[in-house]
């Protein structure tokens, strides 16, 4: 019996912080899928649920921090828990902010805008199914590294191709207005690729 099946037996853990966060990336992945979809329509019920992912993750980190406080045991390091739920957490902040600026700007989505959302909308998918089997085998959750990573790569590329076509134009205010919005979808990624940090350090430190 190694020493984690040891402190389960005698501490068993009271909260299932694995459930937690799975549930918070499953909110951030539908988020993100209703900013994307909102790009097409510009539905008002896209908007909604948008904003309505984000005051449930909301809910769920802090129920989370709550939790972390009362609990004796975690499953791993309860700092990592508290980590990557504040930097998930930001992502779907981001992709809010991402629509309200749109929406005070008057920017209407165009190929960087959508291709942007499209590849962080791949990287939250992921995030997703990595997350949901954390639990029962850290050693499969941890085959999405890689892409995830990338999507972050291709968001920035996308970003850099999008700002160099703006500051070529005639114009500065749409410059700038546009500039505001890729620069929020850039930060939503880097985010993303900050929570991949660390749940890449929870992998290693369970398997």
């Amino acid at each position: 019996m190694d020493k984690r099946n040891i402190l389960d037996r005698f501490f068993p853990v009271k909260y299932d912080f694995y459930e937690m966060l799975n549930k918070q990336s499953e909110l951030t992945m539908l988020g993100i899928e209703a900013l994307y979809n909102w790009l097409s329509i510009h539905s008002d019920a896209e908007k909604e649920k948008l904003m309505s992912y984000v005051k449930e993750a909301d809910n769920v980190r802090f129920d989370m921090e709550i939790k972390l406080i009362e609990a004796f045991i975690t499953p791993f390091d309860r700092e990592d828990i508290y980590s990557i739920s504040v930097v998930m957490d930001r992502v779907i902040e981001y992709a809010k902010s991402t629509l309200e600026s749109m929406e005070a700007f008057e920017v209407e989505p165009n190929d960087i805008i959508i291709n942007m959302v499209e590849k962080l909308k791949e990287g939250t998918d992921f995030l997703f199914q990595s997350l949901n089997v954390l639990k029962s085998n850290p050693l499969k959750s941890q085959q999405n590294i890689i892409k995830m990573r990338d999507t972050h790569i291709e968001v920035d590329q996308i970003y850099r191709n999008g700002m160099v076509v703006i500051f070529k134009g005639t114009d500065p205010m749409y410059a700038l207005k546009h500039s505001e919005v890729y620069h929020h979808i850039k930060n939503a990624s880097v985010n993303l690729e900050n929570t991949v940090d660390i749940f890449h350090r929870i992998v290693v430190r369970r398997v």
